[in-house]
């Protein structure tokens, strides 16, 4: 949340607003090492937590692999496949308590969006293809042609601890204080939470050199209970199907969708 929390994309729909948090990163001032025995005796220290981490990361953005990012707001679902395939559904709820879906698809230069947003000239049942050149404003289609949707390649930029607990765990600390995707923009929520908010705990989970999932956790501030953020990684290198919608599902995108959509 830009405005009470930590964000990663700001949707703006009319009057209501969903931002969608994501996770960890950072400097590494404690990591865990270990060494191992070698031929002729000889010790190598194990790597360090952030380096394992970073390599974690780094192959997110390699692979194809499907993701899910649970926040207060709502839920966000997709797959990505770096070869220009990739699907994107938001549940979410906006001020008021009122709860809509936005998904979106994108197979190269072709773009579908459907929303449940109550909006004239929108039907809640149909696909849309737009033409991505009018779309002026990225708030809702960066959501479907993002390359990293779960910002994932600036996490390890803002760990500040990190301890390889086991082989497939990673603890520490990260730095919600920088602002913007990766952190908190309201300077009123860094002065309450003072010292913690450059001490967030985090966990991120592996699979080998995968990473599997992460949670990251704001602390409790005033009268603003914990929050925190889970994002879960699945398919790694597995194939993803993104196929286009149906073409009796399919209607060309007309004013309402583009006034959507760049509002």
């Amino acid at each position: 949340m830009r405005t009470s929390a930590f964000r990663t994309f700001g949707i703006v729909v009319a009057a209501m607003a969903l931002a969608l948090t994501t996770a960890c990163g950072g400097d590494d001032d404690k990591t865990t090492s270990g060494a191992s025995k070698g031929t002729g005796g000889t010790t190598s220290a194990a790597p360090a937590a952030k380096d394992v981490l970073a390599a974690a990361v780094k192959d997110l953005n390699s692979s194809t692999y499907g993701y899910a990012m649970k926040i207060p707001e709502g839920t966000f679902t997709g797959s990505i496949d770096p070869a220009g395939k990739q699907q994107v559904k938001v549940d979410g709820v906006a001020a008021g308590g009122l709860k809509y879906t936005i998904e979106g698809i994108a197979l190269g230069a072709d773009y579908y969006f459907k929303t449940s947003i109550p909006t004239t000239g929108i039907n809640a049942k149909k696909w849309y293809k737009v033409d991505r050149s009018k779309i002026k404003k990225d708030a809702i289609i960066g959501l479907i042609e993002a390359k990293d949707p779960t910002v994932s390649q600036g996490l390890v930029a803002r760990v500040v601890t990190a301890t390889q607990s086991a082989p497939t765990t990673i603890t520490g600390t990260y730095d919600l204080t920088s602002g913007g995707d990766l952190g908190i923009d309201d300077a009123a929520v860094i002065q309450a939470l003072g010292e913690k908010a450059k001490a967030a705990p985090f966990t991120a989970t592996l699979d080998g050199q995968h990473l599997v999932s992460l949670k990251i956790t704001v602390p409790a501030y005033g009268t603003v209970a914990e929050q925190a953020l889970t994002v879960d990684y699945t398919g790694h290198g597995q194939p993803v199907t993104v196929a286009a919608p149906k073409a009796a599902d399919v209607l060309a995108a007309p004013a309402a969708v583009y006034g959507l959509l760049n509002g």
